[in-house]
């Protein structure tokens, strides 16, 4: 079972660029061969391909906090394709676009993960804030009990 990992985010803009820190991590990480990682600023159609030829993806972002979460929080949401069609090609695409894209251009879209963190800063400067860093071996280890569970 081939699996993507894709880690994204501006690492420029503090925490917003926890998917990428994370991806690297990871990627430290012994993890079987057939777990590819990748990293990006952010999301774009070019994906779609690569999204159509993989078995299982998880996305790695940082979040906004909603609904009081505090920063630091970790969300995992199980994604599934946007069955309305986008009103137009933009500069972001979020992942259940990719996945409908996957979908209708290639016939194939993966069972996919969403992994979050909310962020405590969006600010421009680099590396995390404390609350992120202190969730990042949290989420790695939930990463990785997730890889068992697909894999």
């Amino acid at each position: 079972m081939r699996t993507l990992i894709l880690g994204y985010g501006n690492t420029l803009r503090k925490d917003d660029g926890l998917g990428v820190y994370a991806a690297q991590a990871l990627a430290s990480l012994p993890l079987p061969d057939d777990v590819e990682i990748r990293t990006c600023q952010q999301l774009s159609p070019e994906l779609s391909p690569t999204l159509a030829q993989v078995d299982h993806a998880i996305f790695i972002d940082a979040a906004l906090a909603s609904n009081g979460e505090k920063p630091g929080t970790i969300n995992t949401r199980i994604l599934h394709p946007k069955t309305n069609q986008p009103s137009g090609i933009t500069h972001h695409f979020d992942p259940e676009t990719l996945l409908a894209m996957a979908e209708s251009l290639y016939g194939h879209a993966p069972q996919a993960t969403l992994f979050s963190v909310v962020a405590a800063s969006f600010d421009l400067e680099e590396g995390l804030s404390s609350e992120a860093n202190a969730a990042l071996p949290v989420l790695i280890g939930s990463i990785k009990k997730h890889l068992l569970t697909i894999l």
